[in-house]
């Protein structure tokens, strides 16, 4: 019985780790291909990232491409929405020292390393509800002490929108009501309530914010 509690211990131990890890190294990367997009740099992978931001990069062949500059043109093709899993940008709250990337959707692999955006929702820059979901236990934990009047940035790879916490409830998982555009621009963030609920929480907890500014679009 010692045995057998040792190594169910063990094993819960190691999937804890195991989560967290693959949590914490998908951020690092994801920020890092924002951060040099951002810079104009499109020539990033992840042999690129065990190169210059690990000590693996001895296992990686070859050596790092140029940076190649971005396309250029009068006319640019219609964006179409962003595939599955695709990485929009980074939502930061200053105040509560939260900063994660986003990416399209909100399955379970998604939501295990990531905010993800709702697919039904508007994205950043349109008139409409940009809603985003995170686990209450990992990247949306701070949100436990948010407040009205917090100020919350989502940014993309060349433009930053700001928006203030209008207001905060608790809701049914089925309440797809929050879900709803009040035809401006407006941010939800979405998360399990509540927060130290042991097993599958019975509620979710809504922030609301309010459009109040956002960069022209940068030019390349």
């Amino acid at each position: 019985m010692r045995v057998l509690l040792f190594w169910l211990g063990f094993g819960c131990l190691s999937y804890c780790a195991y989560t967290i890890g693959m949590e914490h190294l998908n951020q690092s990367y994801d920020n890092w291909v924002f951060e040099n997009h951002i810079a104009g740099r499109q020539d990033v992978s992840v042999a690129s990232f065990l190169r210059e931001r690990t000590p693996l990069g001895f296992l990686v062949k070859g050596s790092p491409s140029a940076s190649s500059e971005p396309p250029t043109g009068a006319d640019q093709p219609a964006l179409p929405p962003p595939p599955q899993d695709a990485v929009l940008g980074r939502i930061e709250i200053g105040r509560l020292h939260l900063s994660a990337m986003v990416r399209e959707g909100v399955d379970a692999n998604t939501l295990s390393t990531s905010v993800g955006h709702v697919p039904s929702t508007a994205l950043p820059g349109h008139l409409g509800n940009f809603a985003l979901a995170a686990h209450r236990d990992t990247l949306f934990r701070a949100l436990k002490d948010i407040k009205a009047d917090d100020v919350i940035t989502f940014q993309t790879e060349n433009q930053t929108f700001t928006y203030k916490v209008h207001d905060t409830h608790i809701v049914k998982p089925t309440d797809v009501a929050v879900l709803r555009s009040d035809g401006h621009e407006a941010l939800t963030l979405i998360t399990c309530y509540p927060f130290y609920y042991v097993g599958s929480a019975p509620n979710r907890f809504i922030v609301r914010a309010n459009l109040v500014s956002e960069t022209e679009p940068l030019s390349r």
